[in-house]
């Protein structure tokens, strides 16, 4: 996945500004921080991780990131079971979910019924967060189009829209699933170059423990819990 202009610019100016450890151990999400060694995440990780590897991604798990994530009627969710989708292969990721993950995503959505665009990105973080993060409409704002207010830095070419107080990314927009593939490749890039400069991942101890991460490497969806963090400060400021 190859950044194209005027992306590289944009991500190195978001590279000088931000503290990405420090915005690490800052996300929150209804109670899930650091200090306790993020529960939630930790453990929809572990869950879904293994149901992809063992290819039995199906409604229940699509249902527990509904919960997590505050979906306003899981009942409209659906899906095949199991997803068929490949997403590991010999216990690691398979080779093509880096050349294709806008497909990826398209897959998951092409399976599932009332996920939309936020929830499907969010199944592939937590199955495969060696590859995806999530994209939701906090990252949109601040990174891509829809709301001026918040944006800061031009990173997608993407739009959210607002209904009363509730933000949506429409699945409609011609660059939808497109640029997906973009956050995907902006994630990877960041991820590459935090390890190389050897700015450490404070992750807790429970995922070295289980052998969720290397210590201290960085992955995609630690860089996008990060930016979460950091999206979540500037919309709670509008």
């Amino acid at each position: 996945m190859n950044l194209t202009i005027p992306q590289p610019q944009e991500v190195a100016r978001l590279l000088a500004d931000l503290n990405f450890p420090d915005l690490y151990t800052s996300y929150e999400w209804k109670g899930d921080v650091w200090e306790k060694g993020f529960p939630d995440l930790f453990r929809l990780e572990q869950e879904i991780s293994n149901a992809a590897r063992q290819y039995s991604l199906g409604k229940q798990h699509l249902l527990q990131i509904a919960t997590w994530g505050r979906y306003p009627n899981p009942k409209k969710i659906d899906c095949n079971e199991p997803i068929k989708i490949t997403l590991y292969s010999n216990d690691a990721p398979a080779e093509w979910l880096w050349r294709e993950p806008g497909n990826a995503v398209w897959i998951i959505e092409g399976q599932t019924r009332g996920l939309g665009p936020t929830y499907s990105s969010k199944v592939l973080h937590f199955a495969v967060p060696q590859v995806f993060g999530a994209l939701d409409t906090r990252l949109v704002r601040t990174f891509g189009q829809g709301d001026p207010e918040a944006q800061r830095y031009s990173l997608l070419d993407l739009e959210v829209t607002r209904s009363g107080k509730r933000w949506a990314i429409p699945s409609t927009q011609i660059n939808w699933p497109g640029e997906y593939e973009t956050w995907t490749g902006i994630l990877n890039y960041i991820a590459s170059e935090l390890n190389e400069k050897k700015i450490s991942c404070p992750h807790p101890q429970k995922y070295y423990d289980s052998e969720l991460r290397e210590e201290g490497v960085w992955l995609p969806a630690d860089v996008e819990t990060a930016l979460f963090s950091y999206a979540s400060q500037i919309v709670a400021e509008q």
